[in-house]
């Protein structure tokens, strides 16, 4: 085995986790299974990633071309995101227009809000209905004692699983910044419905006052999608808070690449995580909502859907610009870690040929007027 690949493969691996979390080894079988897994990784495009641009012009359709123009699998799209242009605003013209163009381009839409009130849920079901779409991202906000929160979501969750099962759908419930892993587990335990599963963040569960990894393990039997970025934790007195910074760069302190591992490993006979979302979110900022000194039943603050302040230092075209560049940071970023993943695991393995790439999204090939 080249020592050199494997030296990096554990050094990238072990950045940003606890020393006392094992590292991951390979056998011959398990090497050829990472290759597989790695073959053509599902990668999505996120709208919240162009936060600021989607408030100045840059529409759903935007976000769709931007996804295929970078070999990625699919666009993950609030259902707000796009100002005037959102798939919510969208009358039954410009949805059908929307999702032709979708179609066209041979990508995969997933939908996405930010509540479980039953309003909000039927609203993204419409929207999902009309654009083909079956699957679907929420979140709650409720207040109050962490235990009537708790049968609240229950209540929430269950109608929306209702609402699945009549509609084919599926649902996915993010870890946002209040609620535990356990406590999420929990839940969907007791829903015990396949049409209910989780989406996994990197960074929300700091919010929580829990460690992003171990947040992973926790949920782990539950995750069908992935939110996948960079951030800081802020300590606020005896609590957490979270600043996104790209992912990679010497600020991010999220055991990324370890995270990204496990993710794609979860999954007997097939993959379990269905999409890996790109969600950039540079300079987003969320405080603690959880902490040490809480006790065993504590109150739930009330939230609004998340938002990134604008930088005051920067003109807006430079905020812009900016954020279309990062985005294809980290598009760089990911894929040269599952290269890394491959190449220790053709060295494992045994497997012919050298060093490579994952495979680029399955999409159709492009056609020109002027081809012959």
């Amino acid at each position: 085995m080249d020592q050199g690949t494997k030296a990096r493969f554990d050094a990238v691996l072990s950045r940003c986790v606890d020393m006392h979390v094992d590292m991951p080894t390979l056998d011959k079988a398990s090497a050829s299974r990472l290759l597989e897994r790695t073959a053509n990784v599902p990668f999505f495009a996120h709208s919240y990633t162009f936060y600021h641009n989607m408030i100045h012009g840059f529409t759903p359709h935007d976000l769709a071309r931007f996804a295929y123009e970078h070999d990625l699998h699919g666009l993950c799209l609030h259902i707000s995101d796009g100002d005037s242009l959102n798939v919510r605003r969208m009358n039954p013209s410009e949805r059908d227009c929307f999702r032709r163009l979708v179609e066209e381009l041979g990508l995969q839409l997933h939908l996405e809000i930010s509540s479980t009130d039953r309003q909000e849920v039927d609203t993204v079901i419409e929207c999902a209905r009309s654009l083909g779409v079956r699957n679907i991202r929420l979140y709650a906000r409720h207040e109050g004692q962490l235990s009537t929160v708790i049968t609240k979501v229950f209540a929430d969750l269950a109608y929306a699983c209702d609402r699945a099962s009549k509609y084919d759908l599926y649902f996915d419930y993010e870890q946002h910044e209040d609620l535990r892993a356990a406590e999420i587990a929990g839940i969907l335990a007791r829903l015990n419905d396949p049409r209910m599963n989780a989406l996994f963040d990197y960074s929300n569960s700091l919010n929580a006052f829990e460690e992003p990894l171990a947040a992973l393990h926790i949920l782990a039997p539950y995750i069908r999608q992935a939110h996948i970025k960079g951030a800081r934790k802020i300590i606020e007195g005896d609590g957490w808070g979270q600043l996104g910074v790209p992912q990679g760069a010497p600020e991010d302190e999220l055991p990324g690449a370890r995270m990204l591992y496990d993710l794609l490993t979860l999954g007997d006979d097939k993959p379990q995580v269905i999409c890996f979302a790109l969600e950039q979110e540079v300079d987003y900022y969320a405080p603690a909502f959880r902490r040490a000194s809480d006790p065993s039943d504590p109150v739930i603050q009330y939230r609004e859907p998340s938002d990134t302040p604008v930088d005051p230092t920067k003109s807006r075209e430079r905020l812009l610009s900016d954020e279309r560049r990062w985005a294809v940071q980290q598009i760089g970023w990911n894929r040269d870690l599952v290269a890394l993943f491959r190449e220790h695991a053709r060295a494992v393995a045994g497997a012919a040929g050298g060093p490579d790439v994952p495979a680029i999204a399955k999409l159709p090939q492009a056609t020109y007027g002027n081809a012959a």
